[in-house]
């Protein structure tokens, strides 16, 4: 189950970049993706619950604390009792597993979760395919995967159409289990302690 959380904050944020398909490139997909891009970016931080799932494991419900500030920093910190600790800080992107007392450090640019820390958001781009778009109700839904790469998993975020906030994001793999992350009591640009996004390795001499 670690694994897969490790691999689902990575996925969940792969696209810092699409092309939008020629297929669904019309006036009114390109108005909700342009009114989704300048609305993510006017966030500088965020805070916020959340909930996070797996459809193969239905019964394994993990929940916390995620915070954000752009650029480059984010935590997600979950409920008492479970030994994950993921955090990316000074260019780093970090996975600590406090049972196996391990450390695991990636470049935070040669990983997905990069989208979210950006400074800018932008879909039009040739690193990945926006493949759909739905208006359904009162959320927007917007499909990519990674270009020449459709086997890594498809990733749908969801976004409240009033207040335009990331409230969901699903990741559909190439088995068709979906893992599920979402969001509530979202508080954007508030003032986050800076001492949140620290991380000092427990286990170095």
């Amino acid at each position: 189950m670690k694994k897969i959380l490790l691999l689902l904050l990575l996925a969940f944020s792969m696209p810092s970049y699409a092309v939008v398909d020629k297929k669904i490139d019309t006036p009114e997909t390109r108005a909700i993706l342009n009114k989704v891009e300048k609305a993510y970016n006017k966030m500088r931080t965020l805070q916020a619950k959340f909930a996070q799932f797996n459809s193969k494991m239905k019964d394994d419900l993990q929940t916390g604390t995620i915070y954000i500030s752009r650029p480059g920093q984010m935590r997600l910190q979950y409920e008492k009792g479970s030994p994950l600790e993921f955090v990316a800080t000074k260019g780093y992107f970090i996975y600590h597993d406090k049972d196996l007392e391990e450390v695991n450090y990636f470049e935070l640019n040669s990983t997905p979760v990069e989208w979210i820390l950006r400074d800018k958001l932008v879909f039009d781009d040739a690193g990945f395919v926006v493949t759909d778009v739905q208006d359904v109700l009162d959320e927007y839904y917007i499909t990519a995967h990674k270009k020449d790469a459709k086997e890594l998993g498809e990733l749908t975020l969801i976004i409240d159409k009033d207040t335009l906030e990331l409230k969901q994001w699903d990741i559909l793999d190439i088995q068709g289990i979906k893992s599920t992350v979402s969001l509530f009591d979202i508080k954007q640009n508030i003032l986050v302690d800076k001492k949140i996004f620290l991380f000092n390795n427990p286990y170095k001499d």
